[in-house]
């Protein structure tokens, strides 16, 4: 019970955690325009929440903290994968 509202809170996360994936599958363009440093941040903090729950035991947060983390770390992953594209243009063919 003392839990109630974190865990509230976290059902929020993962509903809007798996809308915001399944906009990502059906429409990859809403991975652009976001912050690179600003990414790595969110992903770093909620990973480190979910440290955090892991310690305290907080399974149910944990578990429903997992879809919106994954999201990030798929806009993390398209981020690094257009700077690398980005930054090595493929050769010119002849």
């Amino acid at each position: 019970m003392d839990t109630l509202f974190l865990d509230a809170g976290n059902l929020f996360f993962f509903i809007s955690g798996f809308l915001m994936l399944n906009t990502a599958y059906r429409d990859r363009k809403v991975l652009k325009g976001y912050s690179f440093f600003g990414t790595i941040l969110v992903v770093l903090a909620i990973g480190l929440t979910l440290v955090y729950y892991a310690q305290q035991g907080f399974w149910l947060s944990s578990a429903l903290t997992l879809p919106m983390y994954t999201y990030w770390l798929i806009v993390c992953a398209s981020i690094l994968s257009r700077r690398l594209r980005g930054s090595h243009p493929p050769p010119e063919s002849t």
